[in-house]
């Protein structure tokens, strides 16, 4: 899938008081700029009840090599924030997150050409669906959020919810997606069956029927409320899964997080049936204004072994800040069976990571600087073009519409779920077929 190699990057140690930042500035100044040659909106988004449309894209993975056609996920379902910080809002408790076939037409137009709705284990039902459809509900195992519906009452947790993100879709149809519930990995046959799920060592979570392998470092559970693993995606042999933090952990308490910016990418063997986490690496993330921890990494994307394109973004629409970088961690310390996954670890590797190799990071694009008029985006993909070109696809998760809920009544953010394509020109990265 992808072509040859970059010249070596240098690797880095870099100690959060110091650590290196790419800025606008640092894009490379003796390339072209990216060219915007495509934009595709999901212009009549079908109903899926309580007044409200199919949306909430989170990731975006090549069906076919013709740049037309897309895998995608939606997120857990409409929700909103709540008065209480712990409670989130579900506006439609029973939706069933949904791996979705889409097709960019030649009018502009995103049509849906499959459908595949998530579901429990043969033999097993949703104990709050009483189907074999499973909900976006929290299990309760895995996260202190609590789902209330919109009058305040306080909503059932489901132990097969999650909170879908990232999506992978294997050579033998299967998918592999990421949930922000625990920082967890779930594994759905091709026609969307739960099957096994990971989750960080010392979790308790179970679920009837599912396959549950404690195999992520224990402090992974120190993972920011809602703010678990997002990112994912995987080599082009289909062998190894990558997935990263959307945000930094609360290492050792939530005021670190604030002021940390080191963000933990694993690495996942998937060849065989039963997964082994082989790597766990760390990157710098950039500073934002008020180094509030406010940016959010929620998609990457392979480009070669230990090489991948990261996302760093903002929630806003449109986007203000929106960067894409290529991340070497060809010689990034493998923290993995390292005392930085021990939680009782001082100081932890998120306030001080000077004593380690971090992912050597290289700007690409710049969304902003580019033009792009859409926000939230939470899936990015590449496919090699002409002459060394690479084209990037982005799409953006519209939170099926809805931008909060003022007292008990639903406020539309007014977005859509829209895709928008760029030619990067020759150089700007390049991409490994093995």
């Amino acid at each position: 899938m992808r072509l040859s190699r970059i010249a070596p990057l240098a690797a880095a140690v870099l100690a959060l008081t110091a650590p290196a930042t790419a800025s606008a500035a640092d894009l490379p100044t003796d390339l072209p700029a990216p060219r915007h040659d495509g934009s595709w909106t999901y212009r009549s988004p079908a109903p899926i009840g309580a007044g409200l449309g199919l949306g909430g894209f989170s990731d975006l993975v090549p069906a076919d090599s013709s740049g037309r056609e897309f895998w995608t996920v939606t997120d857990r379902g409409p929700n909103a924030d709540a008065a209480v910080d712990t409670d989130k809002i579900f506006l439609k408790p029973d939706y069933t997150p949904q791996i979705l076939r889409i097709r960019l037409g030649r009018d502009g137009g995103i049509e849906i050409v499959r459908r595949i709705p998530l579901r429990v284990p043969a033999g097993r039902t949703d104990p709050v669906t009483g189907t074999r459809y499973l909900t976006g509900l929290p299990p309760a195992a895995l996260t202190a959020e609590r789902p209330v519906g919109l009058a305040g009452d306080v909503l059932p947790n489901d132990p097969y919810g999650l909170d879908s993100e990232g999506l992978v879709r294997l050579r033998d149809g299967s998918f592999w997606i990421s949930s922000e519930y625990g920082s967890s990995l779930l594994h759905f046959s091709a026609s969307g069956v739960l099957d096994t799920v990971l989750v960080p060592a010392g979790s308790a979570y179970t679920a009837p029927g599912v396959r549950v392998l404690a195999i992520l470092p224990a402090v992974e559970a120190k993972q920011k409320s809602n703010k678990g693993l997002e990112g994912l995606t995987v080599s082009a042999d289909g062998r190894t899964l990558y997935a990263a933090q959307q945000t930094q952990l609360s290492n050792p308490d939530s005021k670190a997080a604030k002021k940390s910016r080191v963000q933990r990418v694993f690495r996942i063997d998937v060849s065989r049936s039963t997964p082994r986490l082989t790597g766990e690496f760390a990157f710098a993330r950039e500073a934002d204004s008020a180094t509030d921890g406010g940016w959010s990494t929620s998609a990457i994307s392979w480009l070669g072994p230990d090489r991948l394109l990261v996302e760093e973004r903002d929630g806003l629409r449109p986007t203000v800040w929106t960067r894409l970088s290529e991340v070497d961690f060809g010689r990034a310390t493998n923290l993995l069976g390292s005392r930085w996954d021990d939680p009782a670890t001082v100081p932890a590797l998120e306030l001080d990571a000077s004593s380690v190799v971090l992912g050597a990071k290289r700007p690409v694009f710049d969304a902003a600087a580019a033009g792009l008029t859409n926000g939230k985006i939470e899936g990015i993909s590449v496919l090699p073009g002409r002459r060394g070109t690479v084209e990037l696809f982005l799409v953006g998760d519209n939170d099926f519409g809805v931008g909060a809920v003022e007292n008990g009544v639903v406020v539309p953010n007014g977005a859509v779920s829209r895709v928008d394509r760029y030619t990067l020109p020759a150089g700007a990265v390049v991409l490994d077929r093995r």
